[in-house]
């Protein structure tokens, strides 16, 4: 059975006459009973009773009829879902990001890229920077966020964003409001999240800069909630994106540090997006890639 016959069975049940349904299609009458005959051998039951002047569905027709006209909908809802999803319209993504650059980033573009393409289902799945390339490379992701460059060459990088870093403190800090040289930074406690190559440089100075068995104590931790929040109840210090911490210092919950100039200079949190290199194309991750790359530059 296929959509020829369906097509056929519902123009002579419009028209209720064989020799209508044939000058419709441009088809030849013999065709058309043909046809016919064939498609009532699939169905196992006749479809029409033929009458002088034309033809009347048979009780097997009326049954018949309203699943013809639906299995043609359904056919025309996928070839249009099928084209949408070939031009990005419709279809589904997944990218994994980090917990930081999904709700500091991702999340408001997303909410424009939706209202954008409503018919396109995004998954977000919040992993590490170190767990996320190994999403894109099973194939659990399409796109992933991640801190840093990538280090396997089965991916590649579509863009690569900057975002300020501050060095922070809760407003508890006793030197919260003074300027900080490299040697004082170095007698900090600090609590250090990856933020990428240029950041574990400036860590990496800050902490050379203490003198032999001296310095502050490091601390890793993640995620930046939680880093934010160990600074308002303690006396420690971070390095953390200006763009996740700007409502505390507005709100004077944290303070952005002052720095003079033996400390070097600031580093820029590094966010790539990736995805799998060499991949079959796929529309909907590509019109989110496309909506992240505008959105972000203007941030």
């Amino acid at each position: 059975m296929n959509t020829v016959q369906l097509r056929l069975f519902l123009t002579i049940a419009r028209h209720r006459s064989l020799s209508r349904a044939a000058a419709e299609l441009g088809l030849g009458l013999a065709t058309v009973s043909e046809r016919l005959q064939a498609l009532e051998g699939e169905v196992g039951a006749a479809l029409f009773t033929r009458q002088r002047r034309g033809v009347l569905l048979t009780p097997a027709g009326e049954a018949f009829l309203a699943y013809a006209e639906r299995a043609l909908e359904i056919l025309r809802e996928g070839q249009t879902a099928a084209q949408s999803a070939s031009q990005g319209e419709r279809g589904q993504v997944t990218i994994a990001a980090t917990v930081t650059s999904g709700a500091y980033l991702l999340g408001p573009a997303l909410a424009r890229f939706q209202a954008r393409h409503p018919a396109i289902d995004v998954r977000v799945r919040s992993a590490h920077s170190w767990d996320a390339p190994g999403l894109l490379l099973d194939g659990l992701a399409d796109l992933a966020l991640v801190s840093g460059p990538p280090l396997n060459p089965q991916l590649e990088t579509l863009a690569v964003f900057t975002r300020p870093l501050v060095v922070a403190a809760g407003r508890a800090h006793p030197r919260a409001g003074q300027t900080f040289s490299l040697a004082q930074l170095a007698q900090e406690n600090w609590i250090v999240t990856f933020w990428g190559p240029a950041a574990q440089r400036f860590l990496e100075q800050v902490r050379a800069a203490a003198p032999a068995g001296g310095g502050g104590r490091w601390q890793e931790l993640s995620p930046v909630e939680l880093v934010k929040g160990m600074l308002m109840a303690g006396s420690r210090v971070s390095l953390l994106p200006e763009i996740a911490a700007q409502r505390e210092i507005t709100a004077g919950e944290l303070a952005a540090l002052a720095l003079d100039e033996s400390v070097p200079r600031r580093p820029a949190w590094e966010i790539s997006l990736l995805r799998r290199r060499g991949g079959a194309p796929r529309p909907a991750a590509e019109a989110l890639a496309a909506t992240l790359i505008a959105e972000w530059p203007a941030r």
